[in-house]
C-alpha cells in the first residue's frame, strides 16, 4: 500500500487565511441550517451554489509576524480538512482536485484564492484504528489505519476523526512538492501528537 499522510500548515512561518466558516453563516441562505456550515466538514456540506466570495487577507499566526503568505494551507478556520489554493496554486492542481470536492473563492488583495471543500470520505480501519479513552469515554484517536480502498483516493478525510484531517497518500505529495508548493508537509503520523 502506498505511504499515507496527514497534511499539516507548515509551522508558523506562514500566515494562515483570517476567515472562519462562522464568517460564512451571515451570507448563507436562511433554509440551509447554521449546524451544516459550521459543521460543513462532518456533513459535507456543498456551498459553492450559494457561496458568496469573501473578502479577506491572511493573517499571522499567534502574533508571530513576517509570516510568508502559503502557496497552499491548510484552512484552519474551516476545521483543518479544507485546502487554501493560492491562484498559481489552483492553475496546477485544479483539474486533479476538482472530482474530490468543490472549490470556493475568496479575494484577497485583488486575487482570487479557492477553498477546496473535499467531499471524500475515506474508510478506517476499525480493526486497527485505537481510541484514546478519558473516565471511560472516548476523547480522541490514538492511532489509525486505512482500509486499502483509500489508496485510489487522491486526498480524503474520514469520519473517525470527525473530518478534521485531510489525508493523502505519495501521489498527492509528489505533485505538490514537484510543483514547489509551500506551505504545507505531509506528517507520516496520521494522529497529531500534541506536547
Amino acid at each position: 500500500m502506498t505511504q499515507l499522510y496527514a497534511i499539516r500548515n507548515d509551522g508558523i512561518k506562514f500566515k494562515e487565511l483570517d476567515l472562519t466558516s462562522m464568517d460564512i453563516v451571515d451570507t448563507a441562505p436562511e433554509v440551509i441550517p447554521m449546524n451544516d456550515i459550521l459543521g460543513f466538514h462532518r456533513n459535507n456540506t456543498a456551498m459553492a451554489t450559494w457561496w458568496v466570495t469573501p473578502e479577506t487577507d491572511f493573517i499571522d499566526i499567534d502574533d508571530t509576524p513576517g509570516g510568508a503568505i502559503p502557496e497552499i494551507t491548510l484552512w484552519t478556520g474551516g476545521a483543518g480538512s479544507s485546502l487554501v489554493l493560492s491562484p498559481k496554486t489552483y492553475r496546477y492542481l485544479g483539474d486533479l482536485l476538482q472530482s474530490y470536492g468543490e472549490f470556493l473563492p475568496v479575494k484577497v488583495n485583488d486575487e482570487i484564492y479557492y477553498i477546496f471543500n473535499c467531499f471524500i470520505l475515506g474508510e478506517a480501519d476499525d480493526d486497527k484504528t485505537v481510541q484514546d479513552y478519558v473516565d471511560g469515554k472516548a476523547f480522541g484517536l490514538k492511532h489509525i489505519e486505512f482500509k486499502e480502498s483509500v489508496k485510489k483516493h487522491l486526498l480524503f478525510k474520514s469520519t473517525v476523526d470527525g473530518c478534521t484531517t485531510l489525508f493523502c497518500g505519495d501521489q498527492f505529495k509528489e505533485i505538490t512538492e514537484s510543483f514547489k508548493l509551500c506551505g504545507i508537509i505531509f506528517d507520516t503520523n496520521l494522529v497529531e501528537v500534541f506536547d
